[in-house]
């Protein structure tokens, strides 16, 4: 057959098709007409609502920025301590400060401290103090005395889903807000630690190195069950825990300065050849997988934090700067409203000289000069 013949014959068989369709549409009961005073078929305006619902808003948002008062006089000291529930900070001198817990719904508290704080963490009902006898807990109830719980050396605390997850630098400690140790895990038999002898026989007093690894943080990854830790010396790793309370440790990336989650991925700012980067990692239900790795900066500028905000993710530079980021938003509708959040806060923080910035549920905290504050979209 021809392709004149092929084409007629197609043109042929739409025509057929079209003529059957209007054939059986004129075969149906004809419909009643409504009468002249009946209100208009409701079919109309849910149809104008849906379209007028669909298209996408485009309007610009505006970050508000909102100093937090600790009612203090005191100098800023340092703030230990952020989440999502509040932040803890110091205030004065060491040996003579006053220590204060706010949460971002405008409720500011002054909170007994111990002498010597060198961290915390800020749980449920209490907050953690790190110190050199161990872990006091200080509990928000005043009439609810201090829980002196005696740790070895803890350099680094964390609070996740009841538990506090206190490190030293060989020692995983898992702690309830009562104070008792429940499981204590050593890091020196589940980390790979390298250039360390555990004994040498011939000079065992001079070349012993102690299997040592100083975790700065601990993060969850979403609901999985799992957590990434990343070491002062820029090893990150996963931190499995399973239903039995075991926990292992498996090493994953090299060259790491901090971390943060956005949606199913893990967001991990490291160096790179001749600058900075972000290493992008699915989360799965018991491991992560590498899904990118992407060029942020070059070595002229040094960006010290990652983290996440409800629209996306922001980097904290050394100079102050603070710079917000896309990560991949399948929705185009999600992205869109996304893409205005962000580019409310990058607004915002251009006129910020941030020392730290930290995620809360909708916005993001900061500490600029002493002071303390919250930006909101």
């Amino acid at each position: 057959m021809k392709a004149k013949d092929i084409a007629l014959l197609c043109t042929a068989a739409a025509g057929a098709g079209a003529a059957a369709g209007i054939a059986a549409a004129n075969s149906k009961p004809p419909k009643e007409k409504p009468a002249k005073d009946a209100p208009a078929p409701k079919a109309k305006t849910v149809s104008k609502s849906t379209e007028r619902r669909s298209v996408p808003d485009t309007q610009p948002l505006k970050a508000d920025i909102k100093p937090l008062s600790f009612g203090t006089d005191k100098p800023l000291k340092t703030v230990y301590s952020h989440s999502d529930r509040g932040i803890v900070a110091v205030f004065g001198s060491e040996g003579r400060h006053t220590v204060c817990r706010a949460g971002f719904e405008g409720n500011i508290a002054e909170v007994r401290c111990p002498v010597g704080i060198s961290g915390a963490a800020l749980g449920e009902d209490c907050v953690m103090f790190i110190t050199e006898r161990g872990g006091v807990f200080v509990y928000n109830d005043p009439e609810k005395e201090p829980v002196l719980c005696a740790l070895t050396a803890p350099e680094y605390a964390a609070y996740f889903d009841g538990r506090f997850y206190v490190f030293s630098d060989s020692l995983l400690y898992i702690c309830t807000p009562e104070g008792e140790i429940e499981k204590t895990v050593s890091l020196g038999a589940m980390i790979e630690i390298t250039g360390s002898d555990i004994c040498d026989a011939e000079d065992s007093d001079s070349s012993f190195t102690a299997a040592r690894v100083s975790v700065k943080k601990l993060l969850p990854l979403g609901r999985s069950g799992l957590f990434a830790a990343i070491s002062a010396e820029g090893n990150s790793y996963i931190m499995h825990k399973d239903e039995d309370d075991f926990v292992s440790f498996e090493k994953t990336y090299e060259n790491i300065i901090d971390v943060c989650v956005f949606g199913s991925f893990a967001y991990y700012l490291c160096r790179l050849t001749g600058g900075y980067g972000i290493i992008k990692t699915e989360i799965k239900r018991k491991n992560c997988e590498t899904a990118g790795k992407y060029q942020l900066c070059g070595e002229d500028r040094k960006p010290v934090k990652i983290f996440s905000v409800s629209c996306g993710i922001g980097v904290l530079y050394e100079d102050g700067g603070v710079k917000f980021l896309l990560p991949e938003i399948s929705s185009e509708r999600a992205r869109e409203k996304a893409r205005r959040g962000l580019s409310a806060l990058n607004g915002a923080f251009g006129e910020i000289a941030a020392d730290d910035v930290f995620s809360f549920a909708e916005g993001c905290g900061y500490v600029s000069d002493g002071n303390i504050g919250i930006v909101t979209v």
